[in-house]
Formats: C-alpha cells, structure tokens, sequence
C-alpha cells in the first residue's frame, strides 16, 4: 500500500501536537531509561510548555520544525536549532517518530530533509545531535548514516533533573552524508535586500 508522506513546517498553533509526539516518543524510545513517573506525568506537561514556549512565544529561536504526516496523520517531526551550540555546528535537538510508524523509512527521510536543510542554509557547517547512551536503536540508526560519536559524558536530561549518559553524533561533511542519503542540497536562500 503507498502511503503519502508530506513534510511540513510546523507553527505556533502546532506546539500542543509537537509536545504530544514529543512525549510519546520519549515513552518509548527511553521505557527503563528514564523514570515511569516521569514519563508517564511529568513529561506530557513539561513537552507542552516548552513547545509553547518555543513555537508560540519565540523561545530558543531560531529554530526549524518540521512536522512529518503519513496519510494525513501526524507521525514524527525534526526540530533544529542552528544556534544553539555554534561551535559544534547546526543541532539537531529532536528527530523523532512514532512507533507505529517504524519501518517505513520516515526517519532517514526527515534525516535526509534535514540534512538538505542544513547543506543549503549553512554550506560547510557540521551537523551534530546528542542521543541518550542507552538509546540502541537511535544510535544504530546514526551509525548506519556514518555519524561519529564522541565517548559518553554525563548530562541534564532536559526537565527530569537527571544526569544521563549521553554522546554527542557529528556529521562534519553533510555534503557527503546527502550523497549517502541520496540527495542534494537545497539552494541558498537570495541575501535581502
């Protein structure tokens, strides 16, 4: 069955849907991980007032959301942050998609959208992202893209008040890992006038 795949930007009415994929994401990808408690309450919560602040009041800007939808229905979505760690290069803070919605490639292309996003935006900078140490699947995911991870080192789970261990994934040449996702870089922006 084809399904129909679009990529779209996200804006500030979309914070409480970012906020709940968000959420339900991390349910899954860090179950034993990360506290029930937490996950279960404390998270959905704490998502959404991030994402409001974010994408309603300007928070963290400037940042990029996109929103994935399979047939319609919201399935994952990237958010990037070029400033946020410059001297890393441009941060992927979230890629994230449902589980439902394993297995049909929607996270290589969000990956490859975002990717193209980068090369065209900000030529010659690095991409990089941090993920959790015991996050296996992400992180074979990452490293099927050719993406180095430094040694883990400790960090602030955002709004848990833990320490996790975590690494942080670069892609120094994103040119060269469009090439291996199969796609070119988009064009630059035209300077303003």
């Amino acid at each position: 069955m084809t399904r129909s795949i679009e990529l779209l930007p996200a804006g500030a009415q979309d914070a409480a849907l970012i906020a709940d994929l968000h959420t339900r994401s991390w349910q899954f990808a860090y179950h034993g991980q990360l506290p029930a408690d937490y996950l279960e309450h404390t998270a959905p919560a704490e998502r959404l007032q991030t994402w409001q602040a974010r994408l309603q009041q300007g928070a963290e800007a400037p940042l990029e959301v996109i929103l994935a939808r399979v047939d319609g229905e919201p399935a994952g979505f990237y958010c990037l942050q070029p400033e946020a760690e410059p001297q890393f290069g441009i941060y992927l803070d979230n890629l994230h998609v449902l589980p439902q919605w394993h297995g049909l490639g929607l996270g290589k292309r969000l990956f490859a959208h975002c990717a193209r996003r980068v090369a065209g935006g900000w030529p010659g900078q690095p991409l990089f992202l941090y993920v959790l140490e015991g996050n296996t699947q992400a992180r074979e995911f990452y490293r099927r893209l050719e993406g180095i991870e430094s040694e883990p080192f400790d960090d602030l789970f955002p709004g848990a008040k833990l320490i996790v261990p975590v690494r942080r994934v670069r892609w120094p040449d994103v040119d060269a890992l469009l090439r291996r996702l199969g796609g070119q870089p988009e064009p630059a922006a035209p300077a303003s006038r």
